[in-house]
């Protein structure tokens, strides 16, 4: 009598203490739900491109981590970093180039190969001795356009006598920048090279 009385005893502790665990792991999902909804809540009111993805679903090329989660929605496989099986990501607005160099028939305009470039990205021009910006260009000064291999080209034709100077002889450092993203490309040097013509050309510019 008493054995069985102990073991219903020992069944009700283990019913009540897994009980308990169950309701501190439900307290725990809330609080995590609570931080995920906060951070999409900044991100839609920043105007962030954002989305939720699960861990066996991969981080999307061109996106960027903002914070790891656990999703009950997420199936456990493929885990990211602290066995979280979902993340919250914004894509990545830095402008990347590729190449870049002269054109038209006398070297006067500059092509840029790259990739995310917005519809509203312009080009800054600098010398390669100062920091002051002594070119800018915005549609429609500059064209945007995607080749034959998927790739952004942007082309646009230098217009001040400084900026003529510069790029036949030192040459001309540019930067592409997204303005809703607020992110710029790496600077790049680009010089004219004298009696070679460079494809592509950044016709329909030229005149």
């Amino acid at each position: 009598m008493k054995s069985l009385l102990l073991k219903t005893l020992s069944v009700i502790l283990l019913l009540g203490l897994l009980s308990c665990q169950q309701e501190d792991d439900e307290f725990l999902e809330g609080e995590l739900s609570l931080e995920q909804e906060t951070t999409i809540s900044n991100l839609e009111k920043s105007g962030a491109d954002f989305m939720v993805v699960c861990s066996i679903e991969g981080i999307p090329p061109g996106y960027v981590v903002e914070e790891y989660f656990t999703n009950g929605s997420c199936p456990n496989f493929n885990l990211f970093l602290g066995r979280y099986n979902a993340a919250i990501v914004t894509r990545d607005g830095t402008p990347k180039i590729f190449s870049a160099g002269a054109g038209c028939e006398d070297n006067y305009c500059i092509w840029i190969v790259g990739d995310n470039f917005e519809s509203g990205c312009y080009v800054d021009v600098r010398s390669t001795t100062g920091s002051n910006i002594i070119g800018n260009y915005r549609a429609p000064e500059r064209t945007l356009t995607t080749n034959a291999q998927g790739q952004q080209v942007i082309t646009f034709r230098l217009r001040s006598a400084q900026e003529f100077y510069e790029f036949a002889r030192r040459g001309l450092r540019i930067w592409v920048v997204n303005p809703v993203a607020r992110k710029w490309a790496d600077g790049r040097t680009v010089r004219r090279p004298r009696d070679i013509i460079i494809d592509p050309p950044c016709d329909p510019i030229c005149p």
